[in-house]
């Protein structure tokens, strides 16, 4: 029981709203039987459930680090 707990516990607001709109077109799949209800509800349950968003982290928000990256660098001489 403790490893399912520490599994919802890192689960943030993000993750809840993908399942429950995955849930909520689950049951408009049910009600409708239009297929792309059924297909985006797939694709936000498993981003929920495995916790992938965007390709590459493109859209990812909580980035709070302050490093910057420094490059140095020397400037080129061709010779004569």
């Amino acid at each position: 029981m403790e490893p399912i707990k520490n599994y919802f516990k890192n689960w943030g607001i993000t993750r809840i709203i993908r399942l429950v709109l995955a849930g909520a077109l689950g049951i408009a799949f049910y009600y409708n039987r239009e297929n792309i209800f059924l297909f985006v509800g797939i694709i936000l349950a498993a981003q929920a459930i495995f916790n992938i968003s965007c390709p590459g982290g493109s859209c990812e928000t909580g980035n709070k680090s302050n490093k910057t990256t420094e490059i140095d660098f020397e400037k080129y001489e061709p010779k004569k």
